[in-house]
């Protein structure tokens, strides 16, 4: 018996070590499964974030964009006030050429007044190159911001040849004013 009872003793011993073994594995698993869960709540909050920062980031894309198509609005309205301006000024030139019968005068006028028109014509001309670079610049910007890369030696290229024209559209303008200025005197 006393034989049965160690046997039974170490078999409980074992058995006992067992369970604690079993338990030890028990709390190891459910440890575990417990960091899984955080791990997946963590995520599962880290993509709510990114998707609340991707919408917010759309909102404001098409706020800008809205915000760049009234300025393109706006400015081709400006422009078309600008064409129906000069259109009024040369037939209220014409008007005056015509009621001056002195043929003189009536060449002098009709100089002058291509030569303010041509004048006119320069500066629109400047004008829209200037407004162009702007749009040229502020589309750089769109897609720099949108792309992250650009060819930056073709935009360049393209704003060193509108400075060259700016620059000529400047000279002809001032020819013309002095022409102008020169007319004027010989008018009076």
């Amino acid at each position: 018996m006393k034989k049965d009872l160690i046997s039974t003793q170490i078999r409980a011993q074992e058995l006992h070590e067992s369970y604690k073994s079993k338990q030890a594995i028990a709390a190891e698993e459910a440890d575990k499964n417990r960091k899984a869960k955080q791990q997946r709540l963590q995520a599962q909050h880290r993509l709510e974030e990114l998707m609340r920062l991707i919408d917010q980031d759309h909102f404001q894309r098409q706020k800008r964009i809205g915000s760049l198509s009234k300025s393109i609005k706006n400015k081709e309205e400006a422009l078309t006030r600008r064409v129906a301006r000069v259109s009024r000024q040369k037939q209220i030139a014409d008007q005056a050429a015509n009621e001056n019968k002195d043929s003189n005068e009536l060449r002098m006028n009709e100089n002058f007044l291509a030569q303010k028109l041509w004048s006119a014509f320069l500066k629109t001309k400047m004008e829209k190159e200037m407004n162009r670079t702007f749009l040229i610049e502020d589309a750089f910007q769109k897609i720099r911001a949108a792309t992250g890369f650009s060819d930056v030696q073709d935009i360049v290229q393209k704003f060193l040849t509108r400075e060259i024209t700016y620059s000529q559209l400047l000279m002809a303008v001032s020819e013309n004013e002095e022409k102008i200025d020169r007319l004027r005197g010989e008018n009076e």
